[in-house]
């Protein structure tokens, strides 16, 4: 008999292939929290969910927790704060509020002549029509597009319908990768940062509070013993020099959405592009 019988959290994460390229990071992360865990809280099983599903709709089955119990989500979506439990640790450490975009190649250009908030406001960016940032840029008076999927954005972006695709520094590089083959037209724009307070986080379901305190006791313990910087270190260290963010003209944008669980205060959780190699 293995220990996977005697189990007692079943630990059922969204997996259709969007999410294995856009979260692969995360679901690592998520593993190796489970692993440390596991003298604590004993085995798991994973039983991920793969079909491919809408936003709204991955949102509901989160909320119910039968078929999807675990949700990699940017914070401040008002279902998922107040239907699930959220762990106030930014897995991301931040970065998904520093962004790069994504542009077709001839665009290079003219958003090299940008220098200002205002003059940002000259060009369109396109965003997922549900995502928690479209409200920050509309905040900001940034114009912005929509779409109701992931993988249209890409192909809005090379058919001129806006300028830039707001990336978090830490999926760019990965997203050309996987796409560049479809769009050879597509590139990371070398300009611009476009910052905001924007953090990436685990949510549970409310049915599974005993993984939600497994999740933050792992992340916890991970930060204190210096292993979750290492490991942030090993997947984006490399990336993060070549985009050179300490070379680029920083787009300071406002974010008023923040939910109040969110561990601003708490800096030694939070990437500092300054500190950028």
């Amino acid at each position: 008999m293995t220990s996977t019988v005697c189990a007692q959290d079943i630990v059922k994460p969204l997996k259709s292939e969007e999410y294995l390229v856009r979260y692969a990071y995360a679901f690592e992360l998520l593993t190796e929290v489970l692993r440390r865990t596991t003298p604590k809280y004993g085995p798991y099983i994973e039983r991920a969910y793969t079909d491919d599903i809408s936003v709204a709709r991955s949102h509901l089955e989160a909320i119910k927790g039968k078929r999807i119990n675990i949700m990699i989500s940017d914070v401040g979506h008002k279902d998922l704060d107040e239907g699930m439990i959220p762990i106030p640790f930014p897995i991301d450490k931040g970065l998904l509020g520093y962004r790069v975009a994504l542009i077709s190649k001839d665009s290079q250009e003219k958003i090299a002549q940008v220098g200002t908030l205002d003059q940002f406001r000259a060009l369109s960016v396109g965003q997922g029509a549900l995502w928690g940032d479209v409200r920050v840029y509309e905040y900001n008076r940034v114009p912005v597009r929509t779409a109701e999927t992931y993988d249209s954005l890409f192909l809005m972006l090379t058919h001129g319908r806006f300028d830039m695709f707001p990336r978090g520094v830490t999926e760019a590089p990965g997203e050309l990768a996987a796409y560049r083959g479809l769009y050879p037209e597509l590139a990371i724009e070398q300009h611009l940062l476009i910052k905001y307070a924007f953090a990436q986080c685990f949510y549970v379901s409310k049915s599974d509070p005993r993984l939600a305190t497994r999740i933050n006791d792992g992340l916890e313990q991970m930060e204190r013993d210096g292993s979750f910087d290492a490991f942030f270190n090993r997947h984006f260290a490399r990336q993060l020099s070549e985009l050179r963010l300490n070379t680029r003209t920083i787009i300071e944008l406002k974010n008023p959405f923040l939910p109040p669980w969110v561990p601003y205060a708490r800096k030694e959780l939070w990437f500092d592009p300054a500190k950028a190699q």
